[in-house]
């Protein structure tokens, strides 16, 4: 117990590390005004993933080559499945007033690169490759779970938006999220998840007169979700055996 709450500290200094630039971030939001808020603190999360990389090579003997790795396609269209599947969930669940009042909002390229690309890839370097990896170093199956109930729900408090069902979506996502990256060793797939479900929601809420009266289709997502994940699975864990 002391050694996993000695990883835990070491996790918590990852998480410090990763989000530290948005301080700067701030003050430069301050200078420029609020115009680029949004995308800029994409970018200052971005920076702080970054950071967090030479830090688990030199400090932790983590090299970044050994979780980013080529993709085997049957998972990756899985895992894409698995991410377009969830968006829908998502919409018609935590969204579902927004579907039926869309708004006209016009996202720019920088809401895309910001949100599709920037911040899912820190985030996914900082929580999954830093504080999780760092977490599961010295964690038997009980601290496994306990690991990515921790991760996730600090993951799910930075996102925070106000509202439960948020909240639980982002802490059910960071479970999903944890799960893949623990299963593949390979933080892509939860980058493609991730990249995927951001850019998802956006496409969704711009056709949201299309998914807005579409209940129906939460009774089809929900069970072809777990089975995509429980494919996934056990294609993961057969190669694995198949390997040793």
């Amino acid at each position: 117990m002391k050694n996993y709450l000695k990883q835990f500290s070491y996790a918590f200094v990852m998480l410090l590390v990763g989000l530290c630039p948005m301080g700067l971030g701030m003050v430069f939001i301050g200078i420029t005004g609020e115009k680029y808020s949004v995308f800029i603190m994409d970018l200052s999360v971005f920076v702080g993933g970054l950071l967090c990389v030479p830090v688990m090579k030199t400090q932790f003997n983590i090299n970044v080559k050994d979780v980013f790795k080529m993709p085997k396609s049957d998972e990756l269209l899985l895992v894409i499945s698995m991410a377009v599947i969830y968006t829908v969930i998502t919409a018609l669940t935590e969204y579902r007033e927004v579907l039926s009042e869309p708004s006209d909002e016009i996202y720019t390229l920088t809401d895309w690169i910001g949100s599709g690309v920037l911040a899912l890839v820190s985030e996914e370097i900082i929580f999954r490759f830093s504080m999780l990896t760092l977490l599961l170093m010295s964690a038997g199956h009980c601290k496994k779970i306990i690991s990515f109930i921790v991760v996730s729900a600090i993951w799910a408090i930075i996102h925070f938006g106000g509202t439960l069902p948020r909240f639980i979506d982002i802490f059910i996502v960071g479970i999903i999220l944890s799960i893949i990256f623990t299963k593949s060793d390979n933080i892509i797939y939860c980058i493609i998840f991730h990249s995927i479900a951001n850019i998802a929601i956006y496409i969704i809420s711009i056709n949201a007169k299309f998914f807005a009266d579409k209940i129906w289709l939460l009774y089809i997502s929900i069970p072809l979700f777990i089975v995509c994940m429980g494919t996934l699975i056990y294609i993961i864990d057969k190669r694995k055996i198949v390997k040793d």
